[in-house]
């Protein structure tokens, strides 16, 4: 469960990051230069390729949220499943346990 909450943590952050480029991007006119880092460097960008990288990224990150809130949900059931038969099991043992106390009182109270 840790590790989806840090990798939702994540993938917020990166939702975050590239809505604020797709805002940036979207200020531009389409005589503006756009560059992109490849490696260690700066290569030209058209404009609508750059809008579309990311679009493309926004939905990517937008799916794996999806996935990861999923699979935390149903963790998170599985869990709760999980305690409610514990808590069933332990209430039948303790009726089970005082049946055979009673029991026992009976038979040496004879």
């Amino acid at each position: 469960i840790q590790k989806l909450r840090e990798s939702a943590k994540i993938l917020i952050h990166q939702r975050t990051e590239n809505e604020m480029v797709k805002q940036e991007l979207d200020l531009l006119d389409g005589s503006a230069n756009v560059f992109k880092q490849v490696g260690p460097v700066l290569m030209r960008n058209d404009l609508d390729d750059a809008k579309q990288t990311v679009e493309k990224r926004l939905e990517f990150i937008t799916g794996e949220l999806k996935k990861n809130e999923e699979k935390l949900s149903s963790i998170e059931k599985k869990s709760s499943e999980s305690a409610e038969k514990v808590q069933k099991m332990q209430g039948a043992m303790q009726a089970a346990a005082a049946e055979m106390a009673k029991q026992v009182a009976r038979e040496h109270g004879a």
